[in-house]
């Protein structure tokens, strides 16, 4: 995990080295299953939004979605749960979010990779170079190094792919400077630029007219987004009756006590605990709190926009034990971001009121005139873990790092996933 470590010099934001896992199966060890086709407007332009858009459409991922369901042993998809607004108003729509079958994609895998004539798993590999061809035009080499060994080790194929994470990708990029100073694929300044995360926060905490059981989701139609000239998000409407028994909320508080322990018991259950999620004194203090017994609360996972000044660098000072430089995260917090999620919780909380479903109380750091996201030192769940757009796709290389087919611009064979 230390290869990992690096700063964060700008939002506030998890540790680098807990935000992504390195061992096999890397960070969808940290996912928790929640599956949902991405929608067709969001490859689209918005004239509100600089470089929006997308050089493929959602009709170009469509032909693999059938595969994509069987490896994820994903659910059958059927329609959202109905709305208890009575009907949709324009403004927002339920959607569904499918889970996955697989608690662990390395576990699910691992067996079928080793038993593969044509794929070898190598762990403890680290990539440290790059190797280009005399055009710098072509990779013809790889250099890794192990922990157990000083001598690096050199892999050679027709053609190579990057799939390391949004932040690991683009530092490999960079680091590889030996044949072209400014890094791999960074002719424009691009490699690390525009990273984007989902930021999650709780809004608020809703009184209902009637109980509700189980979560409920949300997210705005596209002529509201323009309306509004925001952004996409998800909101989670999460009610609190019947959503907690006395003897998992005890199991929760016990397990979450300590990593190892939440280790352990997710491998008993083979299921995550979702320590984020109660525990015994939430349950205990629902069960006194009368107003909790006829709540929900509103939670929202927001879309960013791109901003060429939130990104990802090379640490000047400090260097792993391989001797290249760590990271630097300067995460941006545009005025589009925070204004989506405020005219999310603002405008579903009116609805709420208009078809009296109930009365959303804003959490007080949504009423400041000047909106600053809460930090993790609160004890907040500032985002999903979600790092993208530091190789960012277009068809245009002065505005994007791959093509619409995830090829490097300017390099015949090497391409990044993630």
């Amino acid at each position: 995990q230390d290869i990992y470590d690096g700063d964060i010099t700008g939002t506030d934001y998890y540790p680098l080295d807990v935000t992504r896992l390195r061992f096999i199966g890397g960070s969808s060890n940290h996912w928790t299953g929640y599956c949902r086709p991405i929608d067709a407007h969001d490859f689209e332009r918005k004239p509100h939004l600089p470089l929006s858009g997308w050089p493929i459409t959602k009709a170009d991922l469509d032909p693999y979605q059938p595969a994509v369901d069987a490896f994820f042993k994903l659910e059958p998809d059927t329609p959202p749960t109905p709305s208890p607004f009575g009907g949709d108003d324009g403004s927002f729509e339920a959607i569904r979010f499918r889970f996955s079958g697989v608690q662990s994609v390395a576990a699910a895998n691992r067996p079928a990779i080793e038993a593969s004539q044509n794929l070898h798993l190598f762990l403890n590999a680290n990539l440290v170079d790059i190797t280009l061809d005399e055009r710098c035009q072509a990779v013809i080499g790889l250099t890794f190094r192990s922990f157990a060994r000083d001598e690096p080790f050199d892999v050679e194929a027709p053609i190579y792919v990057l799939c390391m994470g949004g932040l690991e990708n683009p530092r490999a990029l960079l680091n590889a400077n030996k044949q072209i100073a400014a890094g791999i694929g960074n002719g424009h300044d691009l490699v690390g630029r525009h990273f984007t995360e989902h930021p999650h926060h709780t809004l608020g905490r809703i009184i209902l007219e009637q109980p509700m059981r189980g979560r409920q989701f949300y997210a705005p139609t596209p002529a509201f987004m323009e309306e509004q000239q925001i952004l996409n998000f998800g909101l989670r409407f999460i009610g609190d009756v019947g959503e907690r028994s006395f003897s998992a909320e005890l199991m929760r508080s016990v397990a979450c006590a300590a990593p190892f322990m939440e280790r352990l018991a997710e491998a008993v259950r083979g299921s995550r605990m979702r320590c984020r999620d109660g525990g015994l004194m939430t349950y205990v203090g629902e069960h006194l709190d009368r107003d909790a017994l006829q709540g929900a609360k509103l939670r929202c996972a927001a879309e960013q926009a791109v901003n060429r000044d939130s990104r990802v660098t090379l640490s000047p000072t400090r260097t792993d034990r391989f001797g290249l430089p760590r990271i630097e995260l300067d995460w941006r917090i545009n005025e589009i971001d925070t204004r989506t999620i405020k005219t999310a919780a603002v405008e579903f909380g009116k609805l709420l009121a208009e078809r009296n479903v109930g009365r959303l109380k804003l959490d007080p750091w949504l009423l400041e005139d000047e909106i600053t996201f809460p930090g993790i030192d609160t004890g907040a769940e500032v985002g999903g873990h979600h790092h993208m757009c530091t190789t960012r796709m277009s068809d245009n290389p002065r505005e994007g790092v791959v093509d619409s087919n995830c090829r490097v611009h300017d390099m015949d064979n090497l391409y990044i996933g993630g």
